[in-house]
């Protein structure tokens, strides 16, 4: 079973499919849209993000994914929103790093804000050293031996975010703009609008404001992965101090998990167990996401309207 997962790898990265826009692998773009939406960085114009992801795919499965990120977003001025990832991931023999920055415009209609974003991305793929003398491995292979030093690649995503009244959330983005219009020049279907994420989300208060649902729909068309949808509902607790959900991804198999939370003063931490529905379930004990957010508060008089983000 391990080569079969190490030959799907392998296969992925020599087709030159490898995903364009890795933060598919996350689920907790729930609490950081800007994961998957560019133009979300520094939507919220009273706080600074700091945020630190670690997933673990498959989990007790040999050689199984294992994905970091490190990221950063927050407003600049009272128009402006900036973000940054870096963020890495190794599977099998494969690994992956990729260096994002985001740049927002926001403005405001009526009760809606909105905001226009792109990011700017550097990726490179290498694979290790060690499949030297492998079964995978043919004697001389120059693609192999060139990723041995490291692929790299350009790429960029366009999104547009909005919201109305801090209670509903909506974004579309498109990922891979370069590698997409290149697919095109080269011969493939599509072009480089062939890649789509669509987000829709809402904040609804109950009991006195004491319990807050917030459900969340998320449909995806991205580079190597199936058209899929994820189902989320979050409910917070004593102000956000406490959280659990359920997450449902269709379309991939189907993934279905347990989202749990708690925040104390500025710190945020959530943590995710989901299982895959399928035969591949049985060979791992499933995969298990932590985030780590540090919210810092912005300094007052830069934004007028920053207490209403604060309610």
């Amino acid at each position: 079973m391990k080569k079969i997962f190490i030959l799907f790898a392998f296969i992925a990265y020599f087709a030159g499919q490898a995903s364009a826009q890795e933060e598919a692998v996350f689920s907790h773009y729930i609490f950081n849209p800007a994961l998957i939406n560019p133009a979300a960085a520094g939507f919220d114009r009273a706080h600074h993000d700091v945020f630190i992801n670690i997933r673990s795919a498959w989990a007790n499965f040999p050689d199984a994914p294992k994905t970091y990120a490190l990221s950063y977003n927050g407003p600049v001025g009272n128009r402006l929103g900036l973000g940054g990832m870096i963020y890495s991931e190794n599977i099998a023999g494969l690994s992956r790093f990729r260096g994002q920055l985001s740049y927002a415009f926001n403005y405001e209609i009526n009760d809606f804000d909105m905001a226009l974003g792109v990011s700017t991305e550097w990726h490179r793929t290498r694979i290790d050293n060690s499949i030297i003398g492998g079964p995978l491995y043919d004697e001389g292979d120059e693609r192999v031996l060139a990723a041995m030093n490291g692929d790299t690649e350009f790429d960029a995503t366009l999104g547009f975010f909005g919201g109305y009244k801090d209670r509903v959330f909506f974004g579309l983005s498109a990922p891979g703009l370069i590698r997409g219009k290149l697919d095109n020049i080269a011969g493939a279907d599509g072009g480089p609008f062939q890649f789509i994420t669509g987000y829709l989300g809402g904040k609804f208060d109950l009991a006195d404001s004491k319990v807050k649902l917030m459900p969340s729909i998320l449909v995806k068309n991205v580079r190597d992965v199936d058209f899929h949808t994820d189902i989320n509902l979050v409910a917070s607790f004593l102000k956000e101090q406490l959280m659990t959900g359920l997450t449902y991804r269709a379309g991939t198999g189907g993934n279905l998990g347990i989202i749990l939370g708690t925040k104390y003063s500025s710190i945020q931490f959530i943590y995710t167990y989901d299982v895959y529905m399928d035969e591949f379930q049985k060979y791992n004990s499933g995969t298990h996401e932590i985030t780590i957010n540090f919210e810092f508060n912005r300094k007052a008089g830069s934004y007028d309207r920053s207490e209403k983000y604060r309610q």
